[in-house]
């Protein structure tokens, strides 16, 4: 019996393993926590828009890596379907992740009207909740202005045409994949992507679940051999 009890605490610590685990990636100002890993000169520039205190590709094909608890992302944009600079907007609060315009340096959206995208591309499956959009002119989709609307979107996940959906302050599903591509569809709009929460379901084990496994492996060894009489001789 005792046993039994020892093997029903192993299975319910193995099940807590899976537990999901969210992370939220925050590019705007308004508690930004993440900015491109590597070096600046080398891997991005900086001030590159009409504003200070923001971050350009320098190998647009390349894009940005972010790192933040144990989630590896990486972003590119796209024109036309080629790669294009990236902006991470980070001042003032409601900026983030667009592509730059390089004809226009106050357009730092993804925008329809040049065939603009951005691609999202995690290490492993995630889901994507709670995505915030801005417009341009840094304010919010609810109250953009001269710059025009966030618009509608194209959304593929892993190569396949999900739908068209309207970005909004908030989405608070977006699908679950490992590859995320948004092409601008609205034209004389565009978007930026302020912050994401992903999804994981993968947990470290702890430490001592082998050591606990093998234990109960030995106790139901020895447990049988004393049922057995001709083991025990």
């Amino acid at each position: 019996m005792r046993l039994r009890h020892f093997a029903i605490a192993a299975v319910a610590l193995a099940a807590s393993t899976g537990a999901a685990h969210a992370t939220t990636f925050i590019f705007k100002g308004d508690g930004n926590n993440v900015t491109p890993l590597g070096a600046e000169g080398v891997d991005y520039v900086r001030d590159c828009g009409s504003v200070g205190s923001d971050y350009c590709t320098v190998d647009d094909a390349a894009g940005f890596d972010y790192q933040l608890d144990g989630v590896n992302l990486n972003v590119v944009a796209f024109a036309q379907s080629q790669p294009t600079r990236l902006i991470q907007d980070v001042v003032p609060g409601d900026s983030g992740l667009g592509a730059f315009s390089e004809m226009n340096p106050n357009d730092d959206q993804t925008q329809f009207d040049t065939g603009e995208s951005i691609a999202f591309a995690f290490d492993d499956e995630v889901t994507v909740t709670d995505v915030e959009f801005n417009a341009g002119g840094d304010v919010n989709c609810s109250s953009f202005g001269d710059e025009g609307p966030c618009g509608d979107f194209r959304l593929t996940i892993d190569g396949m045409v999900v739908g068209v959906i309207a970005a909004q302050d908030m989405i608070g599903f977006l699908g679950t994949g490992m590859t995320f591509l948004l092409e601008a569809l609205t034209p004389e709009g565009g978007f930026s992507i302020a912050q994401m929460t992903v999804n994981t379901s993968e947990v470290p084990v702890p430490a001592a679940l082998p050591l606990l496994l093998s234990g109960l492996a030995g106790l139901g060894f020895a447990a049988r051999k004393r049922r057995d009489p001709i083991a025990s001789q």
